[in-house]
């Protein structure tokens, strides 16, 4: 309403203004109505359409002031806080870098024993750095397969067969399970001693113990106690507990011809190794053995053997010429005989080095070992010499002559008095050392036998000395 009378207003006003300028126009102009006429030809200042009054919101108007907020009360300051005592920078511990674990050592000492036909035990030395192995076999004509991972150094294989060739591998494994240098071992679990035809050489005895050594290893010893004239090893090869305190000594083929005993000495070493654990004939080996240690010369005169083989089947002596049965030390040591296949003593007693070696042997278990008694083997006549003048040594002396004499039917050897060279080993023994001893000459033909006695003289004997170990 205010802007409608203000709008007419100045509308009066104008006109005034127009009067006084043109007072003619001015004068037609005179009423209300010609005003209102005026007012509205003029489309500009057409009266705006009356809006109803918007009602009024108490203390909305602009003369109304904003009412005064209550003032906030102040808050209590918050009194200080004593300053905390600074603590020390924590500092992550650092993390050491982890240290790889040293490759461990190669495995050495790999071994195997034929506990069976069925279980061979395999075993080997500590490496240093490792905590683990790897144990596997292969089989001929296959690859290798893990039989298992142990921390000890050993592992028994009870999935073995007689008659077949198996190679062991043992790989050492450090605590990173980082891998040594391996180890590896051929095993034939087979017969060892075969003994094809007559002639039985050095040679193939050799090979045949080194065969039986890689194959019972804990069961025997194979040692090197000397060198014949011709530089060929005389062995001990002995079978039984090493601990032992009482032993027992088997001397074989003193005369070069006499081969037939060698052979059968193989054959009887093959046997009580095979059936260590079993009982043969009443004893079991590994209880026989536990206080008895057997020893064997199995060929005490190789350079005799080789001649006898090759160039003089008749020949006896050594590979100088000496009778290494005339050789040993007597009470009345006299020289005699020709130099050459057979009868002569020798310039001296122990003059050859086999003979030095063997009494040197003999010597020694007697101090080291109680040495229990002495059996020779010769050839031929199927006979036994069990002899003895000796009262200390006849008890021991009879004992073994009749063992031998039941198993074998062998006859009672008989003296013929008759004076010979220089000095016999079984006399040395006896009457030197005061040890018993028998000899048995094995085969019923002139030496060198024939093949088809070796096996015959073998099972007469196969029991021979392992039932006169287990009686001493």
């Amino acid at each position: 309403m205010k802007f409608k009378i203000i709008q007419r207003i100045g509308i009066m006003a104008a006109l005034c203004i127009l009067i006084q300028a043109q007072p003619v126009y001015a004068e037609q102009i005179t009423n209300a109505t010609e005003i209102e006429a005026l007012e509205t030809e003029n489309p500009e200042e057409t009266e705006l359409e009356e809006q109803p009054d918007t009602p009024e919101i108490p203390g909305s108007t602009e003369e109304s002031e904003i009412p005064e907020q209550p003032e906030t009360p102040e808050q209590p300051e918050t009194p200080e806080q004593p300053e905390q005592p600074t603590q020390p920078e924590q500092k992550p511990t650092p993390q050491k870098p982890k240290v790889p674990k040293p490759i461990p050592k190669a495995v050495n000492g790999l071994r195997t024993t034929c506990q069976s036909d069925k279980k061979v035990l395999i075993q080997w030395n500590k490496s240093k750095g490792a905590v683990k192995y790897k144990v596997y076999r292969k089989k001929e004509n296959s690859g290798y397969k893990l039989l298992k991972s142990v921390s000890s150094t050993n592992y028994t294989d009870k999935g073995v067969q007689y008659g077949k060739k198996y190679r062991y591998k043992v790989v050492p494994l450090n605590g990173d399970k980082k891998a040594g240098k391996a180890a590896t071992i051929v095993l034939n679990n087979r017969q060892a001693v075969n003994i094809t035809s007559q002639k039985y050489s050095y040679t193939q005895m050799t090979t045949d113990m080194k065969e039986l050594k890689a194959q019972y290893n804990n069961y025997c010893e194979m040692e090197q106690i000397g060198k014949s004239v011709n530089g060929r090893s005389i062995y001990d090869f002995s079978i039984g507990n090493p601990k032992s305190k009482k032993s027992l000594l088997v001397v074989s083929t003193l005369h070069g011809r006499e081969y037939i005993c060698s052979a059968v000495m193989m054959k009887e070493i093959q046997y009580y190794l095979r059936n260590y654990n079993k009982s043969i004939g009443g004893v079991v080996p590994a209880k026989a053995l536990q206080n008895m240690k057997i020893h064997y010369i199995v060929m005490a005169n190789p350079d005799g053997v080789t001649l006898s083989q090759t160039k003089s089947s008749k020949w006896k002596a050594n590979g100088r010429g000496v009778d290494l049965n005339r050789n040993f030390p007597a009470k009345k040591f006299k020289v005699g005989g020709t130099k050459g296949a057979e009868g002569y003593s020798g310039p001296k007693s122990l003059s050859e080095p086999e003979t030095k070696a063997i009494a040197d042997l003999t010597q020694k278990l007697k101090k080291q070992k109680k040495l229990c008694g002495v059996v020779n083997y010769h050839a031929m006549g199927n006979i036994i010499y069990g002899d003895c003048s000796s009262s200390r040594i006849s008890k021991g002396t009879k004992t073994m002559y009749q063992i031998a004499q039941k198993l074998t039917g062998y006859k009672q050897a008989v003296d013929s008095g008759i004076q010979t060279p220089g000095g016999q080993y079984r006399e040395y023994v006896m009457y030197m050392l005061n040890l018993p001893s028998i000899t048995l000459e094995i085969g019923s033909s002139a030496a060198p036998c024939p093949y088809w006695q070796y096996e015959s003289s073998f099972q007469k004997n196969k029991l021979v000395v392992l039932k006169i170990a287990n009686a001493l």
